[in-house]
């Protein structure tokens, strides 16, 4: 009775005897698993830095403000035209 890892030695014609899981995947494994949690601990380190340095956005004005101090309702007021000239 074989299992599914069976079908592929048959086709590459490798006895399952013989071929065997060995140490060396399991340390690339254990190797790649390091390196992994290195660069998470590194990410956080920066995403720290990041909040920091980070400004903080400004809040929004209030409905109470009035329109013309705002730049577009400004030169309208003074008689011009905020997107320019007319063709």
């Amino acid at each position: 009775m074989t299992k599914g890892g069976g079908r592929v030695l048959a086709l590459l014609d490798l006895d399952p005897n013989i071929v065997k899981p060995g140490w060396t995947p399991l340390l690339i494994t254990v190797a790649m698993g390091a390196v992994m949690v290195l660069l998470f601990i590194s990410l956080r380190r920066q995403f720290r830095k990041i909040d920091k340095n980070f400004p903080m956005p400004e809040a929004p004005q209030s409905a109470g403000t009035p329109a013309a101090s705002t730049p577009a309702a400004t030169s309208s007021a003074a008689g011009t035209e905020a997107t320019g000239p007319k063709a």
